[in-house]
């Protein structure tokens, strides 16, 4: 009976301490080497940020040394946001979208591919302006042609967003 108790007890302290680092892991990035995982950030050349909007849509942040930077929305996302986002092949199409971030709203042209459901940028101030607002827990706007609005809120940042800040050139210091 005592047996049965603490493993009772051990697995909810278990249980509570992984839902309370949840928010901590709500983030991920991840440093390539090519098209592989890198051990080591500071020896890779791109760099990915994900999480997953309380709403349901994720959003995916690259970062490449030489192409620069790309953000995706994940309108209906699977298992993994930065495979679907990045590996996913098939029929594209331009998308006029307007992302709106605090009192800033940007009208830009996106790269829609139905077939993975993202919608993807390489405007630098859509983008800037994405992470900023995550950066400060605004909430995102995004209304595109002939699709719902969606209005998103994303975790608090963690080390993981800290470190794909720090590790981009293009927003870091390298």
């Amino acid at each position: 009976m005592i047996k049965s108790t603490l493993a009772s007890i051990a697995m909810i302290s278990i249980a509570g301490a992984l839902s309370a680092t949840a928010s901590a892991d709500d983030w991920d990035m991840r440093a390539y080497t090519g098209a592989e995982i890198a051990s080591d950030s500071e020896a890779a050349n791109s760099w990915t940020l994900s999480a997953t909007s309380a709403q349901g849509p994720g959003l995916v942040f690259v970062c490449t040394v030489n192409s620069g930077m790309r953000g995706a929305v994940v309108y209906e996302p699977d298992e993994d946001l930065v495979d679907q986002a990045l590996f996913s092949r098939g029929w594209t199409a331009n998308k006029t979208g307007i992302v709106t971030v605090g009192d800033q709203t940007i009208e830009d042209r996106w790269s829609h591919q139905r077939r993975a459901n993202t919608l993807t940028t390489s405007d630098r101030s859509s983008i800037i302006a994405m992470l900023n607002g995550v950066n400060r827990g605004d909430n995102i706007a995004l209304d595109f042609h002939r699709m719902d609005p969606m209005r998103l809120t994303f975790p608090e940042t963690s080390d993981a967003f800290s470190s794909f800040v720090q590790s981009c050139p293009i927003t870091g210091r390298r």
